[in-house]
């Protein structure tokens, strides 16, 4: 993956050729950087479409609107489904054919063993545990987290419920490649 801030990356399709992941590096530290990534999002989103599919959303009124739930959605193109996520320096959207859901995460320090106690299913946790390192530990617990959060984007329930009750229905699971101190899963649905 390249490290240009103004070049997007596909960085991951289906094996049906029907949904893909586009990344880019934006800075993120600051609350405008942090507003701009969210912008970014949505012009990488753009950017897709018009690649994809030689619809111009720029030009559309209105083209993203929301669900009661906050998912999402094109009110134009309803054949489309995407999403987009930005932790750290990096965004991340994801279009397709079907619902779909995405979500990275920079590995930032937290309280590993009691964020884990929160998020994790009895087999999560016994993965979790079985980890030989600290650094093990994290790997599993970030791509925990980014499967859950994934699928509640998925779904547009959001975060509505206790993340270690989460049951996974009608959909796959993908890891992504990510930079190093990154995990990223997309849901997609069957």
């Amino acid at each position: 993956m390249g490290n240009n801030a103004n070049e997007a990356h596909i960085i991951w399709k289906s094996p049906d050729q029907q949904t893909e992941v586009w990344m880019k590096q934006v800075s993120g530290k600051t609350p405008e950087e942090k507003k701009e990534q969210s912008r970014s999002g949505y012009r990488l989103l753009a950017e897709m479409i018009k690649t994809r599919y030689a619809y111009d959303l720029e030009k559309e009124t209105d083209s993203v609107m929301r669900t009661e739930t906050g998912k999402p959605y094109l009110r134009l193109h309803p054949e489309l489904f995407f999403n987009i996520s930005h932790s750290g320096e990096w965004i991340a959207c994801a279009l397709a054919n079907v619902p779909v859901g995405i979500d990275i995460q920079y590995h930032r320090e937290i309280k590993l063993e009691q964020t884990a106690r929160k998020i994790c299913t009895p087999q999560e946790w016994k993965l979790f545990v079985q980890a030989d390192t600290e650094k093990e530990k994290k790997n599993i617990l970030f791509q925990i987290w980014t499967k859950k959060e994934s699928y509640l984007k998925f779904t547009g329930d959001g975060i509505r419920r206790e993340l270690c009750e989460i049951s996974y229905e009608e959909c796959s699971f993908y890891q992504l490649t990510m930079p190093d101190e990154y995990s990223g899963t997309i849901c997609v649905g069957k």
